[in-house]
């Protein structure tokens, strides 16, 4: 809910370049508080008089001798004329003041100078860190493309010396801020003691002080929670679905990978894993596995049964030597280096982004805007080296079995992917009613529903350069196999039963594997569905009843009283026209302001009145009702919700309306505060303060209410 113009600005902030928003706010901001000292320093930086000031006490000196010569002199001070011995005592007292104005001034100069020369190297020093901060971070990026060695040394690298390098651009940064705050003591006591301001400078003064204490406060609390949030995590295992079959319970799998081991070149994995989620890959990073809980360290193969069940025997064999191609490449022990490091700063970046004890957003920008460029500068290297080791793997396969298998494979594996998913799905939806067959139900649904082709056009169309993986046609054209509609067909075509037999080989008790993996499967799916139906329930029971929304009669008290003022007033203007000596005539026209100033308040109360007695709108659970209207408005046909907040005391509730959905029928806007735009589908709700309850209250009422209604569609579909 938009609520200040914090968020918007933060809105515009973001669609900067990371390096603009770091030169803007790490560089810029310094240099503005060294431009600050170094204002402050000029205006101390002479201890004699200043020129006028020796003017004035010159001015003095020749009074005083025309004094001297003749004590009648009659002289001009500040429009008060004196002659005599009040005149000399007048202007000694005016050159005593004159001198006591130097030498205090000289006095604070004495702390002002120093402390602003402080504050204005510091801000020099602060801008010149965040540039070489810059510089290092866009050459060691650079740096980086040349190899992945050098990507995780250098990235390491810095991950260990941010903390550092943030402390002491922080630090650096609120030592100028803390020199300035001396400066700012220094010239407020100058000002409120020494020269006895009036209380508008002194409140303009303490104003001062406490912004420059609260950026000085927030900085050194920012400082304190930096080497909380950038602190190395630690390497958690993955939680992965599956259960780790052993030699013993997969001979066949097991001699099978091991053939294709050691014609690719890469060591045998020490586990092998199979599961019904995800889809292929190998990893070195702990596991752990569920719902058994093992505990798995080194080289893993995950092989998911789903597709193994779906693919022809060579395109098995093209995915499983792709996958120990990662092996031959050392990529798992690249990953195990790298990703506990990058996956440590994006946790360290949401945990800054989190934080609510650093005093507000606006200080962690530097620190965020500095994290986001490292970031952004490695990520180029990071997929860089991803891409060219999938191609460098998809060669591995191409020379272990073929071209066309690696192209086939990823054609099909992409068409199987919907199947898949609708299956899992439709188990994890209702796994009390789904079959014991997982391999079955599979193969039912490719034959049922058939495989559609996929759009690889639209794959390479939103593909980005820079993607960890290549677009599927161009991972086919460099094995020497692009894909041709033949190639597509033939990936539509249910795998044949040799294929599956195949398969149920590999694996000593296949049909006690698969009815194990479905079992744990289902009982995951049953542990979450269980805690998703407690959470919507909650979510169901808040919004039995209703909710019916008055606006506050403020508004009528505000122009009631108003309107008794100028009532008041209008009856003294009659009463005092009829006063001896007094005319009708002369106070007609105020008389004529002050009652039509009475009829327009008494207008605008009864009018708010009006409002405050009608109901703007009721909540319900099945959607909004508003009186008169004929129908309710179902959040069936809401779409989107969204509510900013005008002048902190009126509320724009937004709510975008299915296009599908039936038109509304409203017969008038509910005393102008409900606008029905069908042509746009939008039903604007505005209002003043709600009785009972405050802006963000309201908000979330609307909100809770639409939850509601979803989360019981969700339990009826459970």
């Amino acid at each position: 809910m938009a609520i200040s113009i914090g968020p918007k600005i933060l809105k515009v902030w973001n669609t900067l370049p990371s390096s603009a928003r770091l030169v803007l706010w790490a560089v810029c901001i310094p240099l503005l508080l060294s431009a600050i000292a170094l204002w402050e320093y000029r205006q101390y930086a002479s201890p004699d008089l200043s020129a006028q000031q020796q003017q004035q006490l010159s001015e003095i000196a020749d009074a005083q001798a025309a004094l001297r010569e003749n004590p009648r002199t009659t002289i001009e001070i500040d429009g008060t004329k004196y002659s005599g011995f009040a005149a000399s005592m007048r202007l000694e007292k005016i050159a005593k003041a004159i001198r006591g104005d130097s030498a205090s001034q000289s006095q604070v100069g004495a702390v002002v100078r120093p402390a602003s020369i402080v504050a204005m190297a510091a801000g020099v020093l602060a801008a010149l860190v965040a540039l070489a901060g810059l510089w290092g971070v866009s050459t060691a990026g650079r740096q980086a493309l040349q190899s992945r060695d050098a990507l995780i040394r250098l990235f390491a690298r810095w991950r260990n010396l941010l903390p550092m390098y943030l402390s002491v651009h922080m630090g650096l940064m609120m030592v100028s801020v803390a020199a300035l705050l001396v400066v700012r003591l220094g010239v407020a006591y100058q000002v409120v003691i020494v020269g006895r301001a009036g209380s508008g400078e002194a409140k303009f003064q303490l104003l001062i002080l406490l912004m420059a204490a609260s950026v000085l406060w927030g900085g050194v609390t920012l400082l304190r929670a930096l080497y909380k949030s950038l602190q190395v995590l630690h390497d958690e295992p993955n939680e992965v679905m599956g259960v780790a079959v052993s030699r013993s319970e997969a001979p066949a799998l097991w001699a099978y990978v091991d053939t294709l081991a050691q014609g690719a070149g890469a060591p045998v994995p020490g586990h092998l894993v199979v599961g019904l989620t995800d889809g292929f890959y190998v990893t070195a990073h702990p596991m752990q596995l569920v719902p058994g809980g093992q505990q798995l360290t080194g080289e893993t193969m995950y092989l998911p049964l789903t597709y193994l069940t779906l693919l022809q025997r060579d395109e098995i064999s093209a995915i499983l030597a792709h996958e120990l191609g990662h092996f031959a490449g050392a990529d798992t022990a690249y990953s195990l280096q790298f990703s506990p490091i990058y996956q440590g700063l994006l946790v360290s970046l949401q945990a800054i982004h989190g934080r609510d004890d650093s005093g507000g957003r606006w200080g962690d920008l530097p620190a965020i805007s500095f994290i986001e460029y490292l970031l952004e500068r490695f990520d180029l290297a990071v997929k860089h080296w991803s891409r060219e080791r999938e191609f460098a793997a998809d060669r591995v396969a191409e020379r272990l079995v073929s071209g066309e298998a690696v192209a086939r494979s990823l054609v099909r594996v992409t068409v199987l992917h919907e199947v898949v998913h609708n299956v899992l799905n439709e188990i994890g939806r209702r796994p009390q009613d789904a079959g014991s067959d997982v391999v079955q139900m599979l193969h039912d649904a490719v034959r049922k529903a058939g495989l559609s082709a996929p759009d690889f056009a639209t794959e390479v169309a939103t593909t980005h350069p820079t993607d960890t993986h290549p677009p599927t046609l161009e991972r086919a054209k460099a094995v020497n196999a692009p894909v041709t509609e033949a190639m597509v067909q033939s990936a539509l075509t249910p795998p044949d039963a040799q294929a599956l037999d195949w398969v149920r080989s590999l694996f000593t008790d296949s049909h006690g594997l698969q009815a194990r993996l479905l079992a744990d499967f289902k009982g995951v799916a049953s542990e979450h569905n269980e805690q998703v139906r407690k959470d919507l329930t909650e979510v169901v029971q808040q919004t039995r009843g209703s909710v019916e929304l008055f606006e506050r009669k403020g508004n009528v008290w505000l122009f009631g009283g108003l309107a008794a003022v100028a009532l008041a007033a209008c009856v003294a203007l009659i009463v005092h026209s009829f006063s001896p000596g007094k005319s009708f005539g002369s106070f007609k026209e105020l008389i004529f302001i002050t009652l039509g100033a009475t009829v327009a308040l008494l207008a605008c109360a009864w009018w708010f009145w009006r409002r405050s007695s009608v109901m703007v709108m009721q909540l319900t659970s099945e959607g909004m009702v508003v009186p008169g209207w004929p129908q309710i408005v179902p959040w069936s046909c809401v779409s989107d919700y969204s509510c900013t907040v005008v002048n902190g005391s009126n509320m724009v509730m937004t709510f975008d309306l299915d296009p599908a959905a039936p038109r509304l029928q409203a017969p008038h806007s509910n005393l102008r505060r409900i606008t029905y735009r069908p042509a746009k589908n939008k039903l604007i709700v505005g209002t003043a303060k709600v009785k009972g309850m405050d802006m963000d209250a309201l908000h979330e009422a609307v909100m809770r209410y639409l939850s509601g209604w979803h989360a019981r569609q969700h339990l009826q579909s459970m």
